[in-house]
């Protein structure tokens, strides 16, 4: 049996759904509905491919509750001085990978994420996948662990914004 053959028409669907507001919250600047996809402890993580690949945990961002991503959330706000800038996000579909015995689904989405400047010169930012711990909360799913694993390890500015 596929790991996808496991989870219920509506389990898909809310995994559909969490995709797509995650990436929407993020490109139209609601950066305060972003801790939201997370459970209390979740754990977001930005690192290169050949670091993931090598199982190096040092990353280019780490979060490992909600409070910290509040925290990231309040900087970029208030405190990060930087150029303004915006992203839009390109998703593919979620491929689940698998289901755990504790109902968490593992999970990877290709993504493509353009940086827009306050000129309005546009830029490739970053390419890679996020591969996603995600159990449910009633209804909704939220995600557990996010990794984005980014194709390069540069990044040309500040990586302020949550990928």
């Amino acid at each position: 049996m596929d790991a996808a053959d496991r989870l219920t028409p509506a389990q898909r669907a809310a995994i559909d759904r969490l995709m797509v507001d995650y990436v929407h919250a993020i490109d139209e600047g609601d950066y305060e509905r972003w801790p939201t996809f997370f459970t209390e402890d979740g754990h977001y993580q930005v690192t290169g491919r050949d670091n993931h690949a090598r199982g190096w945990v040092a990353g280019m961002l780490l979060c490992d509750n909600r409070d910290m991503m509040l925290d990231r959330v309040y900087s970029l706000r208030q405190v990060n001085v930087g150029e303004p800038h915006t992203y839009r996000h390109v998703i593919g579909p979620t491929r689940v990978l698998d289901v755990d015995g504790e109902g968490t689904v593992h999970a990877q989405t290709n993504y493509l994420c353009v940086r827009t400047l306050h000129d309005g010169e546009q830029r490739l930012f970053s390419t890679g996948r996020y591969l996603d711990r995600i159990v449910f909360e009633g209804e909704a799913a939220r995600l557990r662990r996010r990794d984005v694993i980014a194709d390069s390890n540069r990044i040309d500015t500040l990586l302020v914004i949550p990928l």
